[in-house]
């Protein structure tokens, strides 16, 4: 990676990764019955254009915690955040689209209907990557 490029890639790595905390960390504190909404907010800059948050708490799914989260990617059209469920698969966050590979046979019944506007199913291309049923997730 040139060092211009790569000097962007760890400023905006940063300034995202903050943003991204700060949203997880508001939600935990709103989080009510003394249950802590965990999660795994990778803290590790890889040199790829994606942040990962790795959790099993369904609360975060939700689509304004999404929409939250892809409003922070506004005039980072490079970025993507991948939210990683385990179990109920995933969910990969753009500025402009979310690609939902969900599984939702393993949501429970209130969840399997959830939907996200600007979002097309696992198996879709992002750019030159196909997100299929093998992975990111």
């Amino acid at each position: 990676m040139p060092d211009d490029v790569h000097a962007q890639q760890c400023r905006e790595w940063t300034l995202l990764y903050d943003a991204i905390k700060e949203i997880l960390e508001r939600l935990a504190e709103e989080d009510v019955g003394g249950e802590r909404k965990d999660y795994l907010l990778v803290e590790d800059n890889l040199g790829s254009w994606q942040h990962r948050i790795e959790t099993d708490k369904l609360e975060l799914i939700q689509p304004s915690v999404i929409k939250s989260l892809q409003k922070l990617l506004n005039g980072y059209p490079n970025w993507e955040i991948l939210m990683a469920l385990s179990k109920f698969g995933g969910l990969v966050i753009r500025d402009d689209e979310i690609m939902d590979g969900l599984r939702r046979e393993n949501l429970p019944e209130e969840l399997r209907t959830i939907t996200y506007e600007g979002s097309r199913p696992q198996g879709s291309h992002f750019g030159d990557t196909l997100y299929s049923g093998n992975g990111p997730f």
